[in-house]
């Protein structure tokens, strides 16, 4: 599987190959000979990723951690096992869906192919106002999810640049069926605000992805990027169960959990995490980690480090 920050190197609309070589670079590592490589299809906010290998056992470390994009995994053929939470589990289920950014230590235990769609975060707010944090598997397909496989395939058959109303078009219906898949795979995340809401919320949302890293941004900057009243601003949230400085907290929670998980990140300070995550001071960012994950920054930096032969 190709390192979350791959996609960024190819210009919009491009194809690219990645070779084992290229992505030993990006950060993933493998105790033998990496047998794995991907070509990446670039269209505009979708990446569409096919990416296959034969056995191996690989430990992927992003280099730009707290990417903005989520991974839709549709495994073609393969049988692999996953380390989480310190246990190994045995997998060929059809369907992962994680965050790009996260580190991720699996072995394949037999040859395998992937088909992804890695989307911009941004563009799946107004679908779910809380998209997922962790690693989710499926063992089976709905109608729909096999449907969003069949035309990725599709878009991957051919190996044509395409033009930019193709490139709108493919994304915009890939966004639409993730949307979807979102929806269904996780109601309690999908609660819906009333008609007339529902912009200023997925407006917001969006923003706070966008800038949760400035220490400082708060309530008033964000209604006047949203363009609407403060009142307004509170309401939309409340409307589900929550605020502006809640939402705000686990956004940057989210920056300086992956932050703190990835090695190469070892030599920052932790003052120069909160700085980077936008929380005001470590003693905040350390209280927002216990509160949001259960863990303090010294054990995901544990967790975050390099795997010993």
């Amino acid at each position: 599987m190709p390192h979350a920050s791959a996609p960024r190197q190819i210009s919009d609309r491009e194809i690219s190959e990645f070779s084992s070589a290229d992505l030993h670079r990006e950060g993933t590592r493998s105790r033998d000979a990496l047998a794995m490589d991907a070509v990446v299809h670039a269209l505009g906010p979708l990446f569409v990723i096919e990416a296959s290998g034969g056995p191996t056992d690989i430990e992927r470390r992003p280099l730009l951690p707290g990417m903005p994009t989520i991974d839709f995994v549709f495994v073609e053929y393969g049988t692999f096992t996953y380390l989480e939470d310190g246990v190994w589990i045995e997998s060929n289920d059809p369907l992962l869906v994680a965050p790009s950014g996260l580190p991720l230590r699996v072995r394949f235990l037999t040859p395998w192919k992937f088909l992804v769609a890695r989307i911009q975060r941004d563009v799946l707010l107004p679908f779910l106002p809380r998209l997922p944090e962790g690693a989710t598997v499926y063992a089976g397909l709905t109608l729909p999810e096999r449907a969003m496989r069949g035309y990725l395939q599709g878009v991957t058959a051919k190996p044509e640049k395409a033009t930019p109303g193709e490139a709108a078009t493919v994304s915009r219906v890939t966004i639409e069926m993730a949307g979807a898949l979102l929806r269904q795979r996780f109601p309690l995340l999908s609660a819906q605000p009333p008609k007339g809401a529902a912009n200023v919320w997925g407006d917001a949302m969006a923003v706070i992805a966008r800038e949760s890293g400035r220490p400082g941004f708060g309530t008033g900057e964000l209604a006047a990027e949203v363009g609407c009243s403060v009142r307004q601003l509170q309401l939309a949230f409340s409307r589900h169960e929550t605020s502006v400085a809640a939402e705000l907290r686990r956004e940057r929670g989210r920056i300086a959990r992956s932050t703190l998980q990835n090695p190469e990140h070892d030599a920052l300070t932790v003052a120069e995490v909160a700085a980077m995550s936008g929380f005001g001071s470590t003693s905040t960012m350390y209280r927002a980690l216990l509160d949001l994950y259960g863990v303090t920054q010294q054990e995901l930096r544990r967790r975050g480090s390099p795997v010993g032969p």
